[in-house]
């Protein structure tokens, strides 16, 4: 497998991403001490993003603690909740915690493999864009060790990780994400190693446009070139106080969401009305 390689770029830098009008800057602080911009780096993220692709026909995948009759779908890459709003009422706000996982190479799958924990807008009824941002393990082959980082893109542009330097991410972490959009194009995203107390600010402009319309809190089979990475195995992956606000009515929650399920490799179901569990079945 071939990584990508850039030179790592500063957050003092406005960066031009492919869609040329989309910029974004960064800041950081440790333990509310903000970090130097010179050691705020990013490096281009090999893995794509994708939207919920068909998988089998839909089963009865198993279910543990689950609390109420969630509508189940099957997918090829996308296992989680995903709640959706009318368009007169766009989704402003999106946030959760959740702890990154322990992952394992998983027999039968192909390299590289790769476990991806996101939250973010759109990507389910609305794909042209999406903003997202999580954390990701991977094995570049079956003699590699796990490399774990954080990411974020906002689709169609490039899409980034964050340089362990800048905010490390290993198994057992908890991570807080939060999204605020100050418009359909721009926004602010707020990553914090909640168990570090490192967190990242990232200011969004001229992204392309979102509907707003899917809140999103999912585990991945991430995309690598043209095809989907081979899935690894991982500990339970749990969304806590996720939730969503809207422009105006009540906010949304994981509650009554839809729930994604990958057969075989990855099921979910909703817990409580803010929480939801992720497992290999």
């Amino acid at each position: 497998m071939r990584w990508l390689s850039a030179a790592l770029l500063g957050s003092a830098l406005v960066l031009h991403q492919a869609l040329a009008e989309f910029t974004f800057k960064a800041s950081a602080t440790k333990n509310g001490v903000p970090i130097p911009d010179s050691e705020i780096k990013f490096v281009p993220y090999q893995f794509g993003r994708s939207p919920p692709g068909k998988g089998a026909p839909p089963g009865n995948p198993k279910h543990r603690m689950t609390r109420r009759a969630n509508v189940q779908v099957s997918s090829a890459n996308w296992c989680g909740s995903v709640n959706t709003t009318p368009s007169t009422n766009k989704i402003k706000y999106i946030e959760a915690y959740w702890q990154h996982p322990t992952c394992t190479k998983r027999t039968g799958q192909i390299y590289p493999q790769a476990v991806a924990a996101w939250t973010g807008i759109d990507g389910d009824t609305a794909t042209t864009s999406i903003l997202q941002a999580g954390t990701v393990c991977k094995f570049d082959n079956a003699t590699a060790s796990v490399r774990n980082e954080a990411w974020w893109q906002w689709f169609p542009s490039a899409s980034y990780s964050i340089a362990p330097s800048t905010l490390p991410v290993n198994a057992g972490d908890w991570f807080n994400l939060k999204i605020n959009m100050t418009s359909d194009t721009a926004g602010i995203v707020v990553f914090t190693n909640a168990s570090k107390g490192i967190a990242v600010t990232l200011n969004l402009s001229g992204g392309s446009a979102l509907s707003r319309t899917d809140s999103v809190w999912v585990v991945e089979r991430p995309q690598y070139g043209s095809s989907l990475a081979g899935f690894a195995a991982f500990t339970d992956i749990w969304f806590q106080d996720a939730s969503a606000a809207r422009t105006s009515g009540a906010n949304l929650q994981i509650v009554g969401s839809k729930q994604y399920y990958i057969p075989s490799l990855c099921a979910s179901s909703e817990y409580s009305s803010t929480y939801m569990v992720a497992w290999n079945p």
